[in-house]
């Protein structure tokens, strides 16, 4: 038989993931088969099941699954893990889900260049090629063998007459005085005490009122000559025994003594300071090797800000301008009450006048104290004399309370009076200098992690090609092809060194995917939320590329997605709907994204097409004569922007991705309102001057961070309803009879909930080497609640089956409930209805956070004269849901309002009053104004990025 005959042909895999009998969450058991090795879009109106069917059911068994291949022990805490509601899925490969989540509440250890692993590869590099150079004097660090040292020395003319000293110990009086007889007693005859050469049998040898001696021990004298060497070498060695490695060299030079400091380890070849050998971990801001000193490789620390302390310029020193000295026991601020007394009596200032209307240089002395200076200050009471002594300023007597204080409350409060800063010591480059003067083609490796990725790209692209670096050609390599997928995927402008707790929900899925492409995974099933959130369209198209590539080798990529771009450029096509929650959860079409242009079912088809789109159900209304006004923006990338916004307006701001956009409007202009409008600790960016505030009474900031952290935040805790929900169950007649209060139907206090998961509905499982998993509570069974408290019912509904109704399904319970149906009225509103009222907040996407912090806004009663800041209010919605948005916005603004709107949807762009476009690049190319002006105008351009993309889309 031959060998042919012997081999079974395999089984040819399947080519879909055929998904039956789906329920999960409001999926209405649907069947989908979903083609392999292809791009495959999930889109639909927000709430329609989109990511139940990805994330909550494929993804959901891929994980199980895998577990399930796992050894006993994970397998015994299998049981415990809720399967998916499906009846089965076939064709399943593995699966790796990329989500989005912002990088909010992580560590801010954690940057672009640590979960990538760039920083892993760049230490390596460092740490093999780098060069390092002393930080003191910039000598180059080396180490010298014992006959390099000899010729060193005998280098110097012959006859020199030589002192070889042993670097011994720096110690107090006291400590001396015990150890040095034991150097007398070892043979040693002379030491030289902080620079005077001494015998060690002298009288009064040591100076007792020295804070500290460094004693040298001379272990010999002797003439340089030629037949001396041996003599030398074995002084040298008993010199480096005894001064660990290192010895100090006095050379006769005249009637002075010059030193020569030698070692036989790695010391700098001009001071003789001896080094440690390099290794990665000199190079990691999370070892105690590497991490500066001061900061712990933080790069920040707190410290305290004068604007925080003098919050309102108008209020004189007497009435308390400096507000942190009033806090304290009532010694404390009598004793800093008579420091300013005496104070203004010496600089001289006037106590009463307003604290801006002093003079620049009295206040910089009471802030940042007078120098050396002294003062008569009497701070104790009695016949006690004034004491002479020096002003250190407010600043570092704060610092001093807040180091010395045994009050933790004190403590807490002071740090209202913070903010973190640049470390001082480290420059906020986080290493230790030692670290940070190892350098490679002239570059430390907090260098490179400063550059932008495109920045590093050349780096690295003129290292691959430098023969220096072939033996760590691995470690280039590694690197390279990093930043090659990461500016793939549209980031180039983002730095190495960027904290990955700053990203957005749409960069942080990104990153993660560049770092899912370095390893080069086939045969895999790729599952992405949304990867185009806040992108520009053009950087969309990149995007796009990569998802292309992807599929190209070999993987199965599946994309829950509203940008109509990458579905066009999808081979295949699902749509989930018709509506949202209990109105969603069917299959209304799949197929190639051209066929839905005319399908009558799908909701998508018609904007794909171009036949629909988001139309202005408002007037447009032209700029009048009230502007605010940004004046010298230069904080970050931006080059001394001038941007100005109409009053009662809604302005959008857009460019390419890292063009200053959140840099202009959230760090600058919204920190800048909120300080001066609703007294928040917040300091701007660097600007010269912002005008116009004046017209307005407050700052809303409504932006995509979480609404809060634990599972217990809530959409019902976070818009205060569960407050009015927890009433209305108090005024229940079981309640009253049981004399129940509003505490009982709290999760968060113990009496109505559930003790076994303390109100969480869920138990925590300790996967040691993966992520935690939850388990729903058999007590409670997920209920949060026991079993008393579910038998108040209102209207046949426990305050549990209230947490798990959706927007839309309370407002038919509670819709004869004014101030309950108020609150839910507005979450349906902006989009939410689908949303159930005790989701945990931690499996909200960025844009649900964000619309639920507006529908809060919307709420309150309109007062007009407000500003409002929304940054990319349209993620995550559908064409359908961004018309809605839209509607509510222009409502805003027809109250009285004015809107600033960072977005890249061009919708949003094309419907504006007025319009900012930043660029023309991001990173360093950006931060420039390219277009400021009326819609009118911007239509006619085409000379900008979004302007060529606003025109593509209106042809």
């Amino acid at each position: 038989m031959s060998s042919t005959d012997a081999v079974t042909t395999p089984k040819q895999l399947a080519d879909s993931i055929s998904v039956k009998g789906a329920r999960e969450h409001n999926l209405k058991n649907i069947n989908v088969d979903i083609p392999r090795n292809q791009l495959v879009v999930i889109t639909g109106v927000s709430g329609s099941g989109k990511s139940s069917l990805a994330f909550d059911t494929i993804y959901a068994e891929g994980y199980r699954k895998y577990i399930d291949s796992l050894s006993t022990k994970a397998r015994m805490v299998l049981e415990q893990i809720p399967r998916p509601d499906v009846d089965y899925i076939q064709g399943l490969s593995p699966v790796i889900a990329l989500e989005q989540r912002t990088g909010g509440g992580g560590n801010p250890r954690s940057t672009v260049a640590t979960v990538t692993e760039i920083a892993d590869f760049a230490r390596v590099l460092w740490a093999v090629c780098g060069t390092p150079y002393c930080p003191k004097d910039g000598g180059i660090i080396e180490r010298r063998s014992m006959d390099d040292c000899l010729t060193r020395i005998y280098a110097e003319p012959e006859g020199s007459r030589l002192m070889i000293l042993a670097p011994w110990m720096t110690a107090k009086p006291a400590i001396l005085r015990e150890e040095l007889p034991r150097l007398q007693q070892r043979g040693f005859q002379r030491v030289r005490l902080n620079g005077e050469i001494r015998r060690l049998d002298e009288h009064d040898l040591i100076d007792s009122k020295a804070a500290s001696i460094t004693v040298e021990i001379v272990v010999d004298r002797i003439v340089l000559k030629a037949d001396q060497r041996s003599r030398l070498a074995d002084s040298l060695d008993l010199a480096f025994s005894e001064g660990e490695d290192r010895a100090l060299i006095l050379i006769e030079d005249g009637q002075q003594w010059r030193e020569l400091p030698l070692s036989n380890r790695l010391a700098c070849v001009n001071c003789g300071d001896v080094y440690e050998p390099v290794s990665p971990r000199h190079f990691s801001w999370n070892h105690a090797e590497g991490a500066c000193s001061e900061c712990g490789g933080l790069g920040e620390t707190l410290q305290f800000q004068p604007e925080l302390i003098v919050p309102d310029s108008s209020i004189s020193v007497k009435k308390g301008a400096i507000k942190p000295w009033r806090l304290g026991s009532k010694q404390m601020i009598i004793r800093h009450n008579a420091i300013l007394k005496q104070l203004a009596e010496q600089l001289p200032f006037d106590p009463n006048l307003a604290w801006d209307e002093l003079d620049a240089d009295v206040r910089a002395q009471i802030l940042h104290g007078a120098g050396e200076r002294l003062f008569s200050f009497k701070l104790k009471g009695g016949n006690t004399k004034p004491e002479l002594m020096p002003f250190e300023g407010v600043l570092t007597d704060l610092e001093n309370i807040r180091r010395h204080t045994t009050s933790d409350g004190l403590r807490a409060r002071l740090m209202a009076y913070q903010t973190s800063s640049r470390c001082e010591a480290c420059s906020g480059r986080r290493l230790r200098p030692s670290s940070l003067s190892v350098l490679i083609e002239g570059r430390s490796i907090t260098d490179l992690l400063a550059m932008s990725l495109q920045e590093a790209q050349g780096f690295v692209d003129a290292l691959q090609s430098n023969p220096a670096y072939a033996t760590v050609g691995d470690a280039v390599r590694g690197l390279g092809s990093r930043l090659s997928f990461l500016n793939e995927v549209g980031l180039s402008y983002l730095t190495l060194n960027r904290t990955y707790t700053s990203l957005s929900g749409g960069e942080a899925q990104r990153v993660r995917l560049a770092t899912q492409l370095g390893m080069s995974l086939v045969g895999v099933v790729y599952l992405l939320d949304e990867p185009s959130i806040g992108l520009h369209p053009l950087d969309n198209r990149r995007l796009i590329q990569t998802l292309i590539g992807l599929r190209e080798r070999g993987n199965s990529v599946v994309v829950v997605e509203h940008d109509g771009e990458t579905m066009l450029a999808a081979d295949h096509l699902i749509e989930l709907g018709p509506g949202a929650g209990v109105e969603g959860g069917e299959l209304i079409y799949q197929g190639s994204p051209t066929d839905a242009f005319n399908n009558t079912y799908s909701r998508s088809g018609m904007f794909l097409s171009g036949e629909a789109r988001v139309e202005k159900n408002a007037r447009t209304l032209r700029p009048k004569s009230d502007w605010l006004s940004v004046e010298g923006a230069y904080e970050n990338n931006l080059k001394q922007v001038d941007a100005k916004f109409p009053v009662g307006l809604l302005s959008v701001v857009c460019g390419m991705s890292g063009s200053g956009k959140s840099t202009l409007v959230n760090d600058i202009l919204a920190k800048a309102a909120a300080f001066k409008l609703n007294r928040a600790k917040t300091i701007p960016g660097k600007h010269k001057k912002i005008t116009g505030l004046d017209h307005f009474l407050s700052v809303i900031q409504v932006d995509q961070s979480p609404i809060g952290r634990s599972p217990r935040s809530n959409p019902a805790t976070f818009t205060k309803l569960f407050d009015q929900l927890r009433d209305l169950f108090v005024k229940c007649s079981i309640a009253k009879i049981r004399g129940y209060k509003r505490n009982r139907f709290s999760f968060n206090v113990s009496g109505g909930r559930c003790e076994r998961c303390k109100g969480d509905g869920v138990i925590k499982l300790d996967m040691q080497f993966m992520a935690d998993v939850y388990s729903e509570c058999p007590s409670c069974k997920g209920r949060r609640y026991n079993r008393e408290t579910l038998d108040v019912r209102f209207k046949g509904y426990n305050i549990a089956d209230v947490l798990e109704m959706s927007v839309d399904e309370a407002l038919q319970v509670f819709g004869k409930q004014p101030r309950i149906a108020e609150k839910l009225h507005t979450l349906a509103d902006v989009g939410l209805g689908y949303i159930k009222l005790g989701q945990p907040a931690t499996t909200l996407s960025g844009g649900e956070a964000q619309r639920i912090k507006l529908s809060l806004e919307l709420s309150k009663r309109q007062q007009g004269q407000t500003l409002y800041i929304l940054d990319e209010p349209t993620t995550g919605l559908h064409w359908l849901d961004v018309q809605r948005l839209m509607d509510l916005v222009f409502k805003l603004r027809d109250a009285g309002n004015t809107i600033l709107i960072i977005e890249h949807d061009l919708d949003v762009i094309r419907m504006a009053d007025w319009i900012i476009e930043l660029g023309p690049e991001g990173g360093e190319a950006g931060g420039e104004i390219v277009f400021q002006g009326e819609p009118s105008a911007f239509y006619e351009g085409s000379t900008s990025p979004t302007q060529q993309m606003l025109k593509d889309m209106i042809s």
